[in-house]
């Protein structure tokens, strides 16, 4: 008999929260899934036509509009399902809060943080999460912490939730088959000879303008390398002015949003996270997939640890630019490569649903 499975998600965007989601509703494919998006923002198709793959869309509108057609959908119909996966800690609080009421009701509901909101967050916004693990955290059967660093934050500021939910670290999984595939794919014709290259959404705790800065110096020493950034966000003006004033229009692209960005990570000649703050960045890993020279700042605890990743400091300028010189140096740095394997090998999304299951005790 199929189990019976709920994954929601406030959107279809893909962050590292959803590309995680996505990766547990592609294993679950053949199980009776049922994949809940309050909003769709997205142009492109999050599972590329699989049909096997279903998902419904409460709103093209709002997040909010959609989340408050999934609550009285879900007080109608009353529904039981055998999982629940979520990954954002509204919609994590959401589910609780739901579960505590009978509204909806599941076997085992298997939650995830997605950041380090006590690092990440201050102010009302700050109280308000904090309002949201007082009032569905307790109803969790499993949540899962990417870091050390980040299950200690939320003991340390919540205690109580240790006494009530299991609480475990286990790293982000990688889907290294669906990867694979991807990364055989026509490669773009337009690239640049020379280029290094970020991807994430653009916003303040992605530091693009930190990587902006220090490419402005790198830059004089290479003036034939390009920086190409990926994705799309809130301060897409702010970066075009930046680019603009730092006089680097004919060097740094905004690729926006694109399908593929395995195609880019192979051909850069350095792959670069720049990021003041991560849960931790699932790019890194992509990243680590397709290229030997990889650079991230120390944004998430156990970054340091990952052998072959040139580190540098958040939020500076010049140590960001010293790793990424000392990444440029290291031209085919294919003793990286046996390093890099190894490592995602132990990441994959089979290990990891059978640690996942193991743990909230299903059978």
């Amino acid at each position: 008999m199929k189990k019976r499975i709920l994954i929601v998600l406030p959107n279809d965007s893909l962050g590292g929260a959803e590309q995680y989601l996505r990766m547990i509703a592609s294993h679950f494919k053949q199980e009776d899934i049922q994949i809940i998006h309050f909003n769709k923002i997205q142009g492109m198709d999050w599972f590329e036509n699989d049909q096997n793959v279903p998902q419904e869309f409460m709103s093209y509108d709002s997040e909010r509009t959609g989340l408050f057609k999934f609550v009285i959908r879900s007080f109608k119909k009353r529904q039981t399902y055998d999982y629940i996966f979520t990954s954002h800690i509204f919609v994590n609080s959401l589910i609780g809060f739901l579960l505590s009421l009978g509204i909806i009701k599941s076997t085992r509901f298997i939650a995830r943080e997605s950041t380090s909101i006590f690092l990440r967050y201050k102010g009302a916004k700050l109280f308000l999460y904090k309002r949201a693990y007082t009032l569905g955290y307790k109803k969790m059967n499993l949540l899962i912490c990417q870091t050390d660093i980040m299950k200690k934050q939320l003991l340390d500021h919540f205690p109580k939730i240790g006494e009530r939910t299991a609480i475990t670290v286990i790293p982000n999984p990688i889907d290294l088959h669906q990867i694979k595939l991807k990364a055989q794919e026509d490669l773009p014709s337009n690239l640049p000879d020379n280029f290094i290259v970020s991807a994430g959404r653009l916003i303040h705790e992605k530091g693009y303008d930190i990587l902006i800065r220090a490419f402005n110096e790198i830059n004089k020493e290479y003036p034939h390398l390009k920086l190409i950034i990926l994705g799309q966000g809130q301060l897409l003006e702010e970066l075009r002015s930046q680019i603009k004033n730092q006089k680097l229009e004919e060097h740094v692209i905004l690729m926006g949003q694109v399908d593929n960005v395995y195609s880019y990570f192979k051909l850069a000649n350095l792959c670069v996270i720049s990021s003041r703050i991560e849960g931790f960045p699932n790019v890194l890993l992509q990243m680590m997939t397709q290229n030997n020279n990889v650079v991230s700042t120390k944004c998430a605890g156990g970054i340091e640890n990952i052998p072959g990743i040139i580190t540098a400091e958040t939020d500076n300028v010049e140590s960001l630019k010293k790793a990424i010189i000392s990444g440029l140096n290291k031209v085919d740095n294919l003793e990286n490569r046996t390093a890099f394997d190894q490592f995602l090998k132990g990441r994959n999304i089979s290990s990891f649903i059978r640690e996942v299951l193991k743990l909230s005790s299903i059978e």
